[in-house]
């Protein structure tokens, strides 16, 4: 199963315990059954757009995060909870390479 371990600007202390990265295990099925796409694409003024579900990320986030502890994520920047965000938006994007299967 794939990891994705975020890297913060900053070192944090949460709960009496130190950290400067996020840990996060890759959404497995049942995540997906449960909570759903993150985001979904419409098509407006002959552009897709992209519409985050922020209540589903955020559901992600909790399920997700493996370390340091989703308890501890309150001690982060706004620049650093997305930096977590984008990480778990990243999962669910699909790469366009010809090799992909």
């Amino acid at each position: 199963m794939a990891e994705k371990i975020v890297p913060l600007s900053k070192r944090y202390e949460a709960h009496g315990e130190p950290f400067d990265s996020v840990t996060l295990r890759e959404p497995r099925f049942e995540d997906l059954l449960a909570l759903g796409e993150p985001y979904e694409v419409q098509r407006a003024a002959g552009n897709n757009v992209i519409i985050e579900n922020v209540d589903t990320v955020a559901a992600y986030v909790r399920r997700c995060v493996t370390a340091p502890g989703i308890e501890k994520l309150g001690a982060l920047t706004l620049a650093d909870a997305r930096l977590v965000r984008d990480a778990v938006i990243g999962f669910f994007m699909v790469s366009a390479s010809p090799d992909a299967k």
